[in-house]
């Protein structure tokens, strides 16, 4: 899909956006993708299983990068590279949405960390891209102008992924998901 073609506006007046058919779904923690032991990894370290993995970053711009390469290598070992351009575009947007805005109440960096999910749904199904965070701020997707130098983000992970949304994690943060490739 061409980038250029998504709309910038949202036809509804509200600030916020979710699709709730699979965020309302998902009531056991995402409908089963999240792997909780493979989520508590400290900054710079991974964990992994046959068909899900997770790496924990910092909330800094290097780990947009990072994330991406991390994300690229799982899809080539999974044997599913053709969705390596719409993930990495994915990642990069929800990575970098964490770096941005999803930082502790207090502003302090010292233990904040964005923790990145990947899990292969099967052949044919596609991969979830999931990315934790410690701030429960839900992600907003905002009317950009055509000319407007940033607040597309939400609006291309629409565009790229099948389905994506968010979950709020009582006292831990929140999740936000993206489901790239397999059926519609």
């Amino acid at each position: 899909m061409n980038a250029e073609l998504v709309s910038s506006e949202v036809d509804s007046g509200a600030s916020s956006w979710s699709r709730p058919s699979l965020a309302e779904a998902s009531s056991a923690l995402l409908g089963g993708w999240w792997d909780e032991s493979l989520g508590r990894v400290a900054v710079g370290d991974g964990a992994h299983t046959r068909d899900a993995a997770s790496r924990a970053f910092p909330p800094a711009a290097g780990s947009v990068r990072q994330a991406r390469e991390f994300a690229v290598r799982l899809l080539a070992a999974w044997g599913v590279s053709e969705l390596a351009e719409d993930v990495r575009l994915i990642v990069s947007e929800l990575v970098g949405n964490a770096c941005r805005h999803a930082l502790p109440e207090n502003g302090v960096h010292g233990y904040a960390r964005i923790v990145v999910q990947m899990r292969h749904l099967g052949a044919g199904e596609g991969v979830v891209c999931m990315v934790a965070d410690s701030s429960a701020k839900e992600p907003v997707r905002v009317d950009a102008h055509h000319f407007a130098e940033s607040g597309r983000g939400l609006g291309l992970v629409s565009a790229f992924s099948r389905e994506w949304g968010w979950r709020v994690i009582e006292g831990r943060g929140k999740i936000v998901w993206a489901i790239c490739g397999g059926q519609s």
